[in-house]
């Protein structure tokens, strides 16, 4: 699917891009009629327009920061839907982001931080919860001021009928800095889990160590750290959120009278001995240090993913597919083939993202195990793409007409012709669900096949009317 970004929304001119993540590409734009001209357009890609709870949530970000006023968090002049692109048209802040100050003297981290604490406070006073606080969403302004951005999965108080746009089944966060509760139900967590979060990044950033990888107290990631501070933090990544720092507002008062204390003004401007910058190139929140094989980069996610709780396995197998790189593929192969049935997901969409030709031989016999057919057939049909397989995973992945409902998305990314003619074929006689699982799959198909459909499923009505549009 492509679609053309528009040139102009409102009185904002689009220029180039700057960023884009997973959900959302950004902008400059240029705007005459604001004082400092330039501002900063976020669109939700096109991928996920369809997506009715995505949507929601992206301009929810909007609806909240525009009813929230503080200097520590980021602003919106403007939200809504430009034609079928849903916008946010927010302040620019050009200085960079935290990330930036990795190996700083952690007194000048707290103090950096403190504001964060207070912009927070006041969104959990207004009953907003941020839930994905983590390094990224902390970005400076030209002038060096820190403001927190991106409450995409906000919880908000609120907000009428909250329920709709947070499933409960859902896990809201990132690995590496959400709170133990997050792996429940997402709806039913307060500030405390931001609190988790903001103690893991100031964890991180004074140690060099992602404290989800090491549990270990600050002094034993990075001798020499001071006994007041390490306290703190260790009060602020309680796993029981009971124990925890109550609020932002006591962590700020906290983190402010360590900044008055003689054991800060010892720091200077020097960060604990031993802190390195290569360390930092090193170290991620994803996995271990680069020089470490997939056995020990991998081995642990396998692990969790095989005895932990189900919050834990979720998060593991988020951490595996992260993880996994260039050149895992035999060692992942390996583990599939004595993986128990609640490992092999991940374990294919590892394979599916670094996998080679050889890996068709771990996936393909996949495709004759219920519990794992669907995600092997993703997998081997990315690897084809990838490796020029497609003609033999198509072959392992053809049936009479339209088949299996999994295949049909795999099929179409590899280009299958023949389900093409299955697909109109069958078209007058398909009911409505079948219909819009097909169009989102024909979504995959080469440009050439995409029309041919688009062509033969011209009477499509209602949401499936929506999908067929955007073939």
């Amino acid at each position: 699917m492509s679609l053309a970004v528009p040139g102009r929304i409102g009185s904002v001119r689009l220029l180039e891009p700057i960023g884009e993540g997973g959900m959302a590409l950004v902008y400059r734009g240029a705007d005459r009629f604001r004082p400092e001209g330039v501002c900063a357009v976020k669109l939700l890609r096109p991928e996920v327009h369809q997506d009715a709870d995505l949507v929601r949530r992206f301009l929810r970000e909007g609806e909240v920061l525009t009813k929230l006023a503080h200097p520590g968090l980021v602003e919106v002049f403007a939200f809504g839907q430009s034609g079928v692109w849903p916008y946010l048209v927010m302040e620019l802040l050009p200085g960079g982001s935290l990330k930036d100050c990795r190996g700083e003297p952690p007194a000048a981290l707290v103090r950096r931080l403190i504001p964060a604490c207070a912009a927070l406070a006041e969104a959990h006073a207004a009953g907003v919860v941020h839930r994905d606080l983590k390094p990224s969403n902390l970005l400076f302004t030209g002038d060096g001021r820190l403001k927190v951005t991106d409450f995409g999965v906000c919880f908000w108080e609120g907000e009428e009928g909250r329920t709709r746009a947070t499933r409960s089944q859902m896990v809201v966060g990132t690995v590496g800095y959400m709170a133990p509760e997050q792996h429940g139900d997402p709806r039913r967590v307060d500030g405390r889990c931001d609190v988790y979060a903001l103690g893991a990044i100031l964890y991180e950033f004074t140690t060099s160590q992602a404290y989800a990888q090491v549990h270990l107290a600050p002094a034993a990631a990075r001798p020499g750290f001071p006994p007041r501070l390490a306290g703190l933090i260790m009060r602020a990544l309680q796993p029981d959120p009971v124990r925890r720092l109550p609020d932002m507002t006591t962590f700020a008062s906290e983190l402010s009278n360590w900044l008055e204390s003689a054991e800060a003004a010892g720091w200077g401007s020097e960060p604990l001995p031993g802190f390195t910058p290569a360390e930092w190139e090193a170290a991620t929140v994803a996995g271990p240090r680069r020089e470490e094989g997939p056995g020990q980069r991998l081995g642990p996610y396998l692990d969790a993913l095989s005895t932990g709780p189900v919050g834990v396995r979720r998060s593991a197998a988020e951490g595996l597919v992260s993880a996994a790189r260039e050149g895992d593929g035999p060692w992942l192969a390996a583990a599939l083939g004595s993986a128990p049935e609640g490992a092999r997901f991940a374990l294919t969409g590892a394979l599916g993202k670094v996998g080679g030709e050889g890996a068709l031989e771990a996936l393909l016999p996949l495709l004759q195990d219920p519990f794992a057919q669907g995600d092997a057939a993703e997998a081997a049909a990315a690897v084809a793409l990838r490796t020029g397989q497609a003609p033999r995973v198509l072959a392992a992945l053809r049936e009479a007409g339209l088949g299996s409902t999994w295949r049909w998305g795999p099929r179409a990314a590899l280009g299958d012709a023949g389900w093409v003619g299955a697909l109109v074929m069958a078209w007058p006689g398909l009911a409505q669900p079948f219909r819009l699982q097909a169009l989102k799959a024909a979504a995959r198909l080469p440009e050439d096949l995409r029309r041919q459909v688009k062509a033969a499923t011209a009477d499509a009505s209602g949401q499936v009317k929506d999908v067929w549009q955007q073939l």
